[in-house]
């Protein structure tokens, strides 16, 4: 059951972070933005990776995927005016990140599904340092 509240968390990353709309910001101001927000929720993603792979209940892996749901509304701005190349990408690790928790059972618990959730954010991280780099944050 957590898992699909998870996926729908990170889907709000993919969503968030691959939102396209006109503005006047900068490329450099764009970058600055994203760099920030991105950084927000690798921090909360990185913070489940850890609950999982500790004693963590149910209740505090949800807490968590709260925590994450909260930085993706709050960088939902943060990537609109990237590139469509940038996006493309951010969308693609959101989606393979997405399938990997999809196929975790939904009656998992959170020691069974620990070794899933830490592949898939193990990949989701490394795409997202990838797309980090890509876009000049340090």
């Amino acid at each position: 059951m957590f898992t699909k509240r998870t996926t729908a968390a990170l889907v709000g990353v993919g969503l968030a972070l691959s939102l396209s709309a006109c503005s006047s910001e900068s490329t450099e101001d764009t970058n600055a933005a994203y760099c920030s927000a991105s950084a927000e929720v690798q921090s909360e993603v990185a913070a489940l990776g850890a609950l999982v792979t500790s004693d963590a209940t149910v209740d505090q892996v949800q807490e968590q995927k709260e925590a994450i749901a909260d930085a993706v509304e709050k960088s939902s701005d943060a990537a609109q005016d990237l590139g469509d190349s940038v996006k493309g990408d951010i969308s693609a690790a959101d989606d393979a990140y997405n399938d990997a928790l999809d196929a975790i059972p939904g009656d998992a618990t959170v020691s069974e599904a620990a070794g899933a959730y830490e592949a898939a954010i193990q990949a989701w991280d490394v795409a997202m340092l990838s797309i980090r780099s890509e876009v000049g944050c340090s």
